[in-house]
This record gives C-alpha cells, sequence and structure tokens, in this order.
C-alpha cells in the first residue's frame, strides 16, 4: 500500500512539475520573475523564441524592452489580458493557450525557486548588408558594455531587416554611428573602417560632374585619395550625396567646399582655372572674365574689362582689393588717389594714372 502511495505521489509531482511549465532539472534555469499581477510568473525567452515569434512581436508596443518595466503600468491586471493586452496578445486560445486557463501553466506560486539571469532570444551575429559592404554585427561583444535597452528601440527597431543604413548616417549619429562617433567615447570612430568592413568600400569610380556645359569641372575620387582618407573631405567639407554641394565663385576666395585645401597657400592655388575649368586656358595666357562691368557714377559711367587686365592672374586683384562678387567693394575716387582700390595699380607707374578721367569715364 505504501509503495502504491508513494508512486502515486511522485506521478502528482511530476504532472503539477509538467503542468507548470518548469522540469526540476530546469529549476535553475534563466528567466524574469513577475511578482505582478498575481504571484509568481517566471518567463524564458527561450521558450517563446519560436518560429512564429520574434523580438519585434513583443517589442513593438506590448513590452519594453526594459525587463519588469510594465509592472509599473497600472493597467497591467489580469483583467487586461483577458482583453487581448500585454501577454493576452498571443495567449487568446489561438496563437496559445488563453491566459484565462490553464493557470498553473504560468503562476507557480510563492514559493517558486527564483530563476536565474535570463538569455534573450537573439541571434548571436546579424548580417547587416549585402556582399563586400555586408558589416557583421556580433550582439555578444555589446553587451558586455551596453543592454539591450541602450539600441532597442530608439535605434534600432528589434526586428531584422529593419536598419537600411546609407553611408550619409555615418557622420549623422544614428544606428551605429550614435555610439561609434567619436574615437575617446569608449568605441572606436565611425572612420575606422576596417574595425567593420572586412573590405571596406572603395571609393566612387565614375567621374563627378560640377556646374554645367562648358564652365563644369569633373571630380575623379581616385587622384584625390589623401592619407587622411574620405574624412578628409567627408562630412566637413562635403556631404556624401553630390546634389548637396553648391559651389559658387566666392567659395575660391573664401576657403569653402574645394578650396579649403586648393588655396593660394599649401596647396594648388584657385587661381590656377585651367586645373579644374576645361574652358579656361592655361594661366600663361590671357585668362578673362566674359563680358564687361558697367559702374555708375555721378560722372561718365566706368565700363571694366577682365580681357584688358587677363595679363594678370586673378588674385593679384581677387579678393583684396575687390571682392569677387560686383558691388561689395566700394570705389571712391578720392581714395584712388591715395593708392587704394583701382589706384593700387593705376598711380602713373604701373598703369595709367586714375588722374586720366577719360581712359574710364565713358557714355
Amino acid at each position: 500500500m505504501r509503495k502504491r502511495l508513494t508512486l502515486l505521489l511522485i506521478i502528482v509531482v511530476i504532472g503539477i512539475t509538467s503542468s507548470f511549465g518548469m522540469s526540476a532539472g530546469e529549476e535553475s534555469a534563466g528567466g524574469i520573475l513577475y511578482t505582478k499581477p498575481i504571484e509568481s510568473v517566471i518567463f524564458r525567452h527561450q521558450d517563446h523564441s519560436q518560429k512564429n515569434t520574434s523580438c519585434i512581436t513583443c517589442h513593438s508596443g506590448l513590452f519594453a524592452m526594459e525587463a519588469l518595466q510594465v509592472q509599473k503600468n497600472k493597467d497591467f491586471t489580469m483583467d487586461s489580458l483577458y482583453k487581448g493586452k500585454y501577454c493576452g496578445a498571443c495567449h487568446n486560445g489561438k496563437s496559445a493557450f488563453a491566459s484565462d486557463t490553464q493557470c498553473a501553466r504560468c503562476h507557480l506560486g510563492t514559493n517558486a525557486p527564483k530563476p536565474s539571469k535570463d538569455i534573450p532570444a537573439y541571434k548571436k551575429v546579424v548580417v547587416l548588408g549585402k556582399d563586400d559592404k555586408g558589416v557583421t554585427f556580433n550582439h555578444e561583444s555589446h553587451v558586455k558594455k551596453a543592454s539591450c535597452q541602450s539600441c532597442h528601440s530608439s535605434v534600432f527597431k528589434p526586428k531584422e531587416g529593419a536598419a537600411s543604413i546609407k553611408m550619409a548616417d555615418h557622420s549623422q549619429k544614428k544606428y551605429c554611428f550614435t555610439c561609434h562617433a567619436e574615437k575617446g567615447k569608449g568605441t572606436f570612430a565611425w572612420t575606422d573602417c576596417n574595425k567593420c568592413h572586412q573590405k571596406p568600400p572603395a571609393a566612387p569610380t565614375e567621374t563627378i560632374k560640377y556646374g554645367k556645359g562648358a564652365k563644369a569641372v569633373s571630380f575623379k575620387h581616385e587622384k584625390h585619395q589623401l592619407k587622411s582618407g574620405c574624412v578628409a573631405c567627408h562630412p566637413q567639407t562635403f556631404a556624401y550625396r553630390k546634389s548637396d554641394a553648391k559651389i559658387d565663385f566666392n567659395d575660391h576666395v573664401n576657403g569653402k567646399s574645394c578650396f579649403t585645401c586648393h588655396a593660394p597657400e599649401g596647396g594648388s592655388a584657385f587661381y590656377s582655372c585651367n586645373r579644374c575649368h576645361k574652358d579656361k586656358p592655361a594661366a600663361k595666357t590671357p585668362v578673362y572674365y566674359p563680358g564687361q562691368l558697367k559702374y555708375k557714377t555721378p560722372m561718365l559711367n566706368v565700363y571694366f574689362h577682365h580681357a584688358s587686365h587677363a595679363i594678370f592672374l586673378c588674385n593679384q586683384c581677387h579678393p583684396d582689393p575687390f571682392a569677387v562678387k560686383k558691388g561689395q567693394t566700394k570705389m571712391i575716387m578720392s581714395e584712388m588717389l591715395q593708392g587704394k582700390t583701382c589706384g593700387v595699380c593705376h598711380n602713373g607707374s604701373k598703369a595709367f594714372s586714375a588722374r586720366d578721367c577719360a581712359k574710364c569715364h565713358k557714355k
């Protein structure tokens, strides 16, 4: 009789632990211990990472990434679960057993063993991108310094394939570059390409045209590959999209765009026009700005011809003493006679004197 009773008790215990969804060998397995709305539920990511579920199933509005955060919500009650919220979104009798049945499968009671650390059900290795541009992301190496909620879902949606990372994002502190922005922040900078890319993306090989018609300038990356790499120009001087670059003549003398490097000192000077503009002749031959400039004065009008001044290089007049844009430099006759503006050259020595009125003032 005692043997039968003992055998019956063993069968009952086995049946109860099976109903709890926890075998004797799994008592020390990882999980998250919920004490609300009713004690006590142990949730395991591993048990829920089935074919029809993924991180996005729960972490897209049902639950925050931080464990047990949901217990702070006032509506986290059994009644809410019965109405299809939280766990009840799946535990509705269709996707999974209903939340108002089989209670013992979740609620283990106050004497339930405390679980060890839960192991989130994510892929250890995720490949971002395709072919040579692909990057292998390892979750394990990142959870050492961060947690799931460090990235999800504010930076990355917890769904594989949801992130579309472009070259322009590297400098915008988006996606990976929220952390991998600059050196000295506890992580390597995005400019260390080979840290992620086994084969860093090559610079574009096609010729990029700036401008239209005969004035267009042809730019090739391979001729500009400096020791400092892409960061010499991107994104500080130029955005990664060609259409974002707007270069005007004033930039030539203001140290902007191309002229950050192509300045009069320490680089190929901006006034070597034919180096970029193929419609311009070499600097040794007359270089001129088409047309003429007309200045209205209290006396007769003054006409300035670039062509007649082409024996000089552009930098001898621009940006000092004349700004590149017409009208930005005030020209006063009395100052010219003192050797300013036109009077720098028109002093009777380098060129005819500014006192020879008829040379400039005409109808």
